[in-house]
């Protein structure tokens, strides 16, 4: 059972929803856990156990953690032995069954993201940032909240807390949380989907046989698939939330009008920047300023401990760790530069200049390009795969320019497309301040239900109608 499934649109959540209503605030908690654990069973029946062990294996540990606080050897080996145990089921259905020629097993539901909430849960006890015998169903909601369950966004553990304990219902945020839903729907069934026979089409084909044409709108579709299926899961992840009183982070915040790869990564899934930030990266920091090693050392050193660790989440094999190192080095050269360049201002008593609208262009086409080529080895399945098509995007392969196929792929798919990248952009929000300027309130209070209804009926009509379709981020 998925969000754009048939079942949880008509059935799940509207029972949900109002049995969480029904039990109210007082046991609508433990409404929400046990609702967590059906809608991971409908999805995975032969896998709940793993999630259920791993809830009641943390909530233990956090015990532990919390009676040995005046022990730090006692309480140090506990957190190791969490994080092995968090860490060791993600590594044995990652690696392990894949090194044993076991590709065909797919990991569990969601694995990736509840081990990060397991570890935020158990770290942040760890650093007594919350209590650790809070009690039973507050770790089960935490880890198996079903809105996030699947693909985050991710909270931390002490911010969780605080949305439970202050959620109360309020009508104006019940129905942006619907119209969350609504648009999340949309842009994975209409935009996302929509793309997937194109993007399908040429990674299909043979290099020599895809065209410099195809191959470039494969790629630029699968750019925007990805984008609109993520952030379309996030939206209604949030907008589910909403329904229930829990405040979710966002996750991304325009990342295609960046002007760097830096800035692309603070604006794409935000909350697992965030999570590493904070549970990678900061740790690590902090341990190598211990050793009185130079800052800029340990920020590089911080920085590929983060950037190894996305790489081989983001699957297996060597094409992970290229993947991760690929945007580890455009990212520590874009720190290193900009370090260099406040040196030589600061010696020279200069200030900083706003960047001309010049400079802010190539910027963007540099972002757009080093993303293009480090996504393309994220969507390949190897890295000879990898070169092939980079080849074909140059018409290195033997490759002609333009095929019929492609043709046809691009009227189909012109307005998905454009839609794709106009909106990558913060239009809507614009021309809403443009009318609130002018005193078109009246407009957009008028036009609003009307255009959340079409929007839904194309939504009902898409989920009708259309094959099933899993979200990308459901493998990790």
């Amino acid at each position: 059972m998925t969000f754009t499934s048939l079942e949880f649109i008509f059935l799940f959540l509207p029972l949900c929803t109002a049995g969480y209503y029904i039990f109210g605030k007082k046991h609508g908690g433990l409404f929400l856990s046990i609702a967590s654990l059906i809608f991971y069973a409908a999805g995975e029946p032969k896998r709940i156990a793993i999630l259920i062990a791993s809830i009641l294996a943390n909530y233990a540990f956090g015990i532990l953690i919390k009676k040995s606080s005046t022990s730090p050897a006692v309480k140090n080996a506990v957190l190791v032995t969490a994080l092995v145990f968090n860490f060791g089921i993600l590594f044995y259905y990652k690696y392990m069954l894949y090194s044993l020629g076991s590709q065909n097993i797919t990991l569990p539901l969601g694995l990736s993201f509840f081990t990060f909430r397991t570890v935020s849960y158990i770290l942040d006890i760890y650093w007594e940032m919350m209590p650790g015998d809070r009690g039973l169903m507050d770790a089960v909601l935490y880890i198996a909240f079903f809105p996030q369950i699947s693909m985050g966004p991710i909270s931390r553990y002490t911010d969780f807390v605080r949305d439970m304990e202050n959620r109360s219902f309020d009508i104006t945020v019940f129905l942006a949380g619907i119209k969350r839903i609504i648009v999340g729907l949309f842009k994975k069934l209409v935009i996302a989907d929509t793309l997937l026979p194109m993007i399908a089409a040429g990674f299909g084909m043979e290099a020599s046989q895809r065209s410099v044409v195809l191959a470039w709108l494969g790629l630029i579709g699968f750019m925007i698939q990805l984008y609109y299926d993520f952030m379309g899961y996030t939206d209604i992840a949030i907008g589910l939330g909403s329904l229930f009183g829990f405040e979710l982070p966002e996750n991304f915040d325009y990342p295609y009008m960046a002007l760097s790869v830096t800035e692309f990564w603070n604006k794409w899934h935000m909350t697992l920047g965030l999570w590493m930030k904070n549970y990678i990266y900061i740790p690590i920091f902090r341990a190598c300023q211990s050793k009185k090693i130079s800052k800029l050392s340990c920020y590089l050193l911080a920085s590929l401990g983060v950037w190894l660790f996305s790489g081989v989440w983001h699957g297996v094999g060597m094409k992970t760790v290229v993947y991760g190192l690929y945007y580890y080095v455009l990212i520590a050269g874009e720190k290193l530069i900009s370090d260099h360049l406040k040196a030589r201002r600061k010696k020279a008593g200069l200030k900083k200049k706003p960047q001309t609208a010049a400079a802010a262009a190539l910027s963007h086409i540099y972002m757009v390009v080093a993303i293009l080529i480090g996504q393309l080895l994220f969507r390949c399945e190897s890295l000879p795969e990898y070169v092939a098509y980079l080849r074909s995007l140059l018409g290195m392969s033997g490759n002609t320019v333009m095929q019929q196929e492609a043709v046809y792929y691009f009227r189909q798919n012109a307005v998905p497309l454009a839609a794709g990248i106009l909106f990558s952009f913060p239009v809507i929000p614009y021309v809403g301040d443009r009318l609130k300027k002018y005193g078109g309130e009246r407009i957009i209070r008028a036009l609003s239900p009307a255009v959340y209804l079409a929007m839904l009926m194309v939504v009902f009509a898409f989920a009708f109608t259309s094959t099933y379709r899993s979200f990308v981020y459901f493998q990790f």
